[in-house]
């Protein structure tokens, strides 16, 4: 309960701070829904060209890839600035500052800073998410809603735990964010081969969202189960809440690993 009591007080001084520069803060959430919206636009168009993917229809594929979205924007919402600037505050030193706090030095991180850049990202998401789920003939039975909720909560735990693996990666290379937009980035990264059936992919590109970077279990797999779609291997759509156990706890041993081999580039 404290918490949420600083990480809202940490909130309110944050958006003073933008509001300062009005102009700027609205200017770049224009932008970014501009962005989003041709981004929906150009799916849109696609699915005017073609009825199904790989046997997906188009509010099938909105559905899945607006639940993975959902748990992306929530997750960026805590630490994708934080894990983004993780190589600038090392080379310059400012990390040092984190770690006077009376708090863990990634709490203080996740708590000082508000990513209001993806406020778009989320409205847009919870709209068409709404607007498939509509379309779609889903039984919301008491099962299903409690397989849902859990799916989401893991989605949200791995995006999170994956954010924080390669943020982490700053402790050695000091310079990482082209590894963070290159794992994490929605626009360009990997993350985007999340937004369609992975089937569409070739193996070498599945065994990495599976095994490696394991994105089908943030949206694919729940969802394919959620539709009735058929799964060569179908245990794999219940497999998100441990793969998001283990990413979490992959991720808080590899932060803490990190954190005790951290030597200061400042001056």
């Amino acid at each position: 309960m404290n918490l949420i009591k600083m990480y809202k007080h940490f909130v309110v001084i944050y958006m003073k701070g933008k509001l300062a520069y009005h102009f700027a803060l609205v200017f770049e959430l224009i932008a970014n829904t501009i962005q989003i919206g041709v981004y929906f636009a150009g799916f849109m168009v696609i699915f005017h060209n073609f009825e199904s993917i790989a046997g997906w229809s188009e509010y099938e594929v909105l559905f899945m890839f607006t639940t993975s979205w959902l748990a992306y924007s929530f997750s960026c919402f805590f630490f994708w600035s934080p894990m983004k600037d993780m190589g600038e505050l090392i080379r310059s030193g400012k990390f040092d500052l984190y770690l006077t706090r009376p708090i863990s030095p990634l709490m203080y991180m996740v708590l000082s800073q508000f990513q209001y850049t993806f406020i778009p990202r989320l409205v847009l998401s919870i709209v068409f998410w709404a607007y498939s789920m509509n379309k779609l003939s889903i039984d919301w039975n008491p099962c299903n809603i409690a397989f849902y909720s859990i799916n989401m909560l893991s989605a949200f735990v791995i995006f999170s735990a994956i954010t924080i693996f390669t943020g982490t990666i700053s402790f050695w290379t000091v310079k990482s964010e082209e590894i963070v937009s290159l794992l994490t980035n929605n626009n360009h990264g990997l993350k985007n081969y999340t937004d369609y059936p992975i089937t569409i992919y070739s193996k070498g590109v599945q065994f990495i969202l599976i095994a490696i970077i394991p994105y089908a279990f943030t949206g694919y797999y729940p969802v394919a189960s959620l539709l009735g779609k058929e799964l060569t291997f179908p245990i794999f759509a219940f497999l998100s809440p441990i793969i998001a156990l283990i990413a979490a706890v992959g991720a808080y041993l590899f932060w803490h690993y990190g954190l005790r081999h951290y030597g200061s580039a400042g001056s």
